[in-house]
């Protein structure tokens, strides 16, 4: 059965795959999840951070991210937040809270593709019938 993710559309202009109707900002949709084979975490120090012909399969780009103690705790921060204690990938080493690092952006969880909710339960329901 093929699986799917709900949540709310943020900008208006989304077209349901199924129906072709044009969604509303705020509308709920459901996105069908794509199929990722291993979803690894890829973590580096300054000094381990390797050229963009060196990155590992699967990742598109390096970020620079923060660690900290608790992700989302302060609105104040933007960017990426990473749990300190986290290791780098390379070398092992202990990312202490307000240290900087970098981050491999990996392929999305999801596609691109949305459904109303009316698409959506008749594509679950043929789903259900296979």
């Amino acid at each position: 059965m093929r699986e799917f993710i709900s949540g709310r559309l943020v900008s208006g202009g989304g077209v349901c795959e199924g129906c072709g109707r044009t969604l509303r900002t705020g509308e709920k949709v459901y996105s069908l999840a794509a199929e990722v084979e291993e979803m690894r975490e890829y973590l580096y120090c300054q000094g381990c951070r390797p050229s963009e012909d060196e990155l590992p399969d699967g990742v598109l780009s390096l970020e620079p991210a923060l660690a900290v103690e608790e992700p989302g705790a302060e609105e104040r921060t933007l960017g990426i937040e990473i749990r300190a204690g986290s290791t780098c990938t390379r070398c092992g080493h202990s990312f202490e809270a307000r240290e900087w690092l970098f981050v491999g952006v990996v392929e999305g969880l999801h596609s691109g593709f949305i459904y109303c909710r009316e698409c959506y339960l008749q594509e679950k329901a043929e789903a259900e019938e296979e």
